[in-house]
C-alpha cells in the first residue's frame, strides 16, 4: 500500500485506493442495513473513489496516447443509436463496455464508431 501525506492532502495510490473504496462500501452498507443515514462526506467520498473520481499517477504517465476514455451510460448509448435503453445494455458488452457497480459504462468512441458502421 503506498499513502503519502501532504499539506492537508492525503494521496492514495495502488492498493491502497481499493482499500479505502472497500472501506467505504462497507460502512455505507453497515449504515444501511442498520436504517442509519449515511453522511453526505461517506457518499462524497464512495463518489470521489468511484472510477471517474480516480487516476493513478503511473497509469497517467505510462499512457503516452494522449487520449482518455469518455465513459458513458447506457442512457446516453441509447440516444446516440436511436434504440431502447434496454438494446443498448444488452450491445454494452460488444461496445467493449465495462460494469460497475452494477451499470454499464461504454467508451463514447465506441459508440460512435459502431453507429458509422451501422449506417
Amino acid at each position: 500500500m503506498s499513502v503519502q501525506r501532504l499539506d492537508g492532502v492525503v494521496l492514495l495510490t495502488g492498493q491502497s485506493i481499493e482499500a479505502a473504496r472497500f472501506a467505504v462500501r462497507v460502512t455505507i452498507a453497515a449504515r444501511q442495513r442498520n436504517g442509519q443515514r449515511v453522511p453526505p462526506e461517506i457518499t462524497e467520498l464512495a463518489r470521489e473513489l468511484s472510477v471517474f473520481g480516480h487516476r493513478d499517477t503511473h497509469d497517467a504517465i505510462g499512457n503516452n496516447t494522449g487520449t482518455q476514455a469518455d465513459w458513458i451510460s447506457t442512457q446516453e448509448v441509447a440516444r446516440m443509436l436511436g434504440c431502447s435503453h434496454r438494446q443498448a445494455r444488452r450491445l454494452a458488452p460488444e461496445l467493449g463496455g465495462t460494469l460497475h457497480a452494477g451499470r454499464w459504462l461504454i467508451d463514447r468512441t465506441a459508440v460512435t464508431n459502431y453507429r458509422k458502421k451501422a449506417a
